[in-house]
């Protein structure tokens, strides 16, 4: 009887290891992700801010030109 519980508690062993193991690896894989993501948003973000700035500047030089 006390083998049947040292292999039930070294298959609980195993699953908790098998666990932790998975959850690390899917917490790495979702933070790259974000990480990956929030790139491209920064990288956007500083698009339309250009964009804007283009925009704008050629706003002032139409209105240099008119003036």
């Amino acid at each position: 009887m006390s083998r049947i519980r040292n292999e039930q508690g070294f298959l609980l062993l195993t699953a908790m290891i098998f666990l932790f193991f998975i959850t690390n690896m899917m917490l790495a894989v979702a933070a790259s992700y974000e990480s990956y993501y929030r790139s491209y948003d920064e990288l956007k973000i500083a698009y339309l801010n250009q964009t804007k700035s283009i925009l704008l500047s050629l706003k002032e030089n139409k209105n240099h030109d008119i003036k």
